[in-house]
């Protein structure tokens, strides 16, 4: 899969499942788990876990520029979540100057 197709790809999952009904437990879900770390200058890192059973973590770096060149913002994370239909999804992702790269895998 190219990356203009993994987007779409992408693009359309996200769309599908904004229009999919809400299961009741994702309107009383609840965060069980926060971590966040952020330097303020040239690195973040978050992580979150809900009572739905939702997840995600992400890190992200400043790259700095060669010479004069401004530095660039690495990042890499993942999310996952179980869909009404009860298969859990993943998305791995990084991203930098090349782009946005994801890779989308049902569980289970």
């Amino acid at each position: 899969m190219n990356c203009n197709s993994s987007l779409i790809f992408v693009l359309l999952l996200m769309l599908c499942s904004s229009l999919a009904q809400p299961r009741p437990d994702d309107q009383q879900a609840e965060t069980l788990r926060l971590d966040v770390d952020n330097n303020g200058v040239d690195k973040y890192a978050f992580s979150y876990e809900t009572s739905n059973g939702i997840t995600r973590s992400e890190e992200g770096e400043l790259k700095p520029g060669e010479g004069d060149a401004e530095g660039v913002i690495s990042v890499h994370g993942s999310t996952s979540w179980t869909a009404p239909d009860g298969k859990k999804y993943e998305v791995s992702f990084t991203a930098d100057e090349t782009g946005y790269h994801p890779t989308v895998k049902l569980v289970a």
